[in-house]
């Protein structure tokens, strides 16, 4: 199994976002948590849309990226980290089987660097901002049938990433060591 956050990490997912974005489909996606046959659901809602998607395609890979966009710089699209969907797709299992079917209602994925500088207390480094592949590694958002106390309780459990509670939602990222807030 791939370490997830390891340095080579990087590298792994920028081969694996260049195939998806050419619509390949790739049986190394196990590293992931699950086998590319199997289906890994992500159920996304925001601003009246809602899908529920593979994101072990490119469709569903697409979709994903719609739904985290940039809506305060007029719908800007970047590409999520699949580490990040991957990761969130699990997160949403883990309450839909302990807890109660969980949409996840998004407030934030991608940021443009004027959305970010909006933002109170948003870092200057944000995950949330693209890198030089326009890839970006942070979302917010909102569980839609389960409390924010039983979302932090599993997402806590990541062994991974950054996980913060905020009064109102959860933030998940991607990063190289565990960080909790």
């Amino acid at each position: 199994m791939h370490k997830v956050g390891a340095k080579s990490d990087f590298g792994l997912r920028r081969k694996l976002l260049a195939a998806f974005c050419t619509g390949a489909l790739l049986p190394k996606l196990s590293w992931a948590g699950a086998p590319a046959s199997s289906p890994l659901l992500l159920d996304l809602q925001r601003d009246g849309q809602r899908v529920r998607v593979n994101v072990l395609t490119p469709e569903g890979y697409r979709a994903a990226a719609w739904m985290l966009r940039d809506i305060k710089a007029g719908n800007v699209i970047g590409w999520p980290s699949l580490t990040l969907l991957v990761w969130a797709a699990q997160l949403q299992e883990a309450l839909n089987t302990h807890h109660a079917y969980t949409v996840f209602a998004v407030t934030s994925g991608l940021r443009t660097q004027q959305t970010n500088r909006r933002i109170e207390g948003a870092a200057q480094h944000s995950l949330h901002l693209p890198d030089a592949n326009n890839q970006f590694h942070a979302m917010d958002f909102k569980p839609l049938g389960a409390t924010l106390d039983q979302l932090e309780l599993i997402a806590t459990q990541m062994p991974a990433g950054g996980v913060g509670r905020y009064s109102s939602h959860l933030h998940l990222d991607v990063r190289n060591s565990p960080a909790r807030w």
